[in-house]
């Protein structure tokens, strides 16, 4: 089952007791023991739990979810929570930059800015960091993802997976998740996301190389086919199709109002001689028209009546220069 990990400590087991594993690696590497028969979640979409020195851990599978967009419900995924659901923009509700956020949440925007929602209003205000006054031996350090700095100390390395870390030093542990050294101890953290809103015509997808979800229009299915937004196709010969927002659009080329003959393989009907076509070396051929290459030179065909009404063909040559 690819929603289930199982890790196997045996470098760093103990006595009663598992390592845990990280997220990333199909290994036990960290060096922090958790006893048997503990359950634990290492993030929001996922439980693991340790039975007779063994970790096992099993992602959350989440339902396929329909929201009812003319009732004005969105797709919300609220914080520490790993599946979306189903949220009614009420007054109660606030969006800012293409998320939704419940009442009296409060998260940080682009740049060092710190934002809240109340009773369906934003408010939005600039983080103000203290004077810091470190002392000696010590350095500001401003953590990754983080506005303001922090007095920080030459502490004690960190050893992790068989690698040295410095005191301060941050490191990541794969797409979502890093790890930041601090006096010895390695701290781990895995990537939260926002709750995300999805119009209409748009699909919630977890895009390769991504740790949260995003909105990305609509395909269209055709006949057992998945066109993308954007993507063009020949429906027939006189129809040209797209895909817009999960919308099959097509344009039928228009053809002039005549009543002529319509030649072979072409979309439209086009006048061709009254004097009829002839059959050569497997080719229909009209009436004037100019044949392949032939001797050097080009071959013209000419039609010619008999008393019969059978068709001839009056072959002449004309060199080319």
């Amino acid at each position: 089952d690819s929603s289930m990990s199982i890790f196997t400590c045996i470098s760093y087991q103990l006595m009663g007791c598992c390592v845990v594993p990280q997220p990333s690696a199909q290994e036990c590497v960290s060096l922090k023991a958790t006893s048997n028969n503990t359950i634990w979640k290492p993030d929001s979409c996922q439980d693991c739990h340790c039975h007779s020195n063994i970790v096992t851990c099993e992602r959350t599978v989440c339902k396929h979810l329909q929201c009812d967009f003319q009732k004005g419900e969105v797709f919300q995924i609220a914080p520490n929570k790993c599946c979306p659901e189903c949220a009614s923009q009420a007054e109660g509700f606030c969006q800012h930059e293409g998320q939704i956020h419940s009442h009296g949440m409060q998260w940080s925007s682009s740049g060092c800015v710190r934002c809240s929602c109340a009773h369906g209003k934003v408010n939005c205000t600039p983080v103000v960091c203290p004077t810091l006054r470190c002392g000696r031996g010590e350095l500001q350090y401003t953590a990754q993802g983080s506005c303001c700095p922090k007095c920080v100390g030459h502490g004690e390395p960190c050893s992790f997976d068989g690698r040295l870390f410095q005191d301060g030093e941050d490191w990541r542990l794969g797409q979502c998740s890093k790890c930041v050294c601090r006096d010895g101890v390695t701290q781990c953290f895995t990537a939260s996301c926002q709750p995300l809103l999805c119009s209409q015509d748009e699909v919630m997808v977890m895009s390769p190389g991504k740790c949260c979800p995003e909105c990305v229009p609509k395909p269209c299915s055709v006949s057992g086919r998945v066109y993308q937004h954007g993507e063009q196709w020949k429906k027939n010969t006189c129809t040209a199709c797209a895909c817009h927002r999960g919308e099959v659009r097509c344009l039928r080329e228009t053809c002039d109002s005549i009543t002529c003959e319509k030649r072979p393989g072409k979309c439209c009907e086009e006048c061709v001689s009254s004097k009829g076509n002839c059959l050569y070396d497997g080719t229909i051929r009209y009436h004037s028209e100019i044949g392949p290459a032939f001797l050097s030179g080009l071959v013209l065909c000419n039609y010619l009546e008999t008393t019969s009404q059978e068709r001839r063909v009056n072959f002449g040559f004309s060199m080319q220069v």
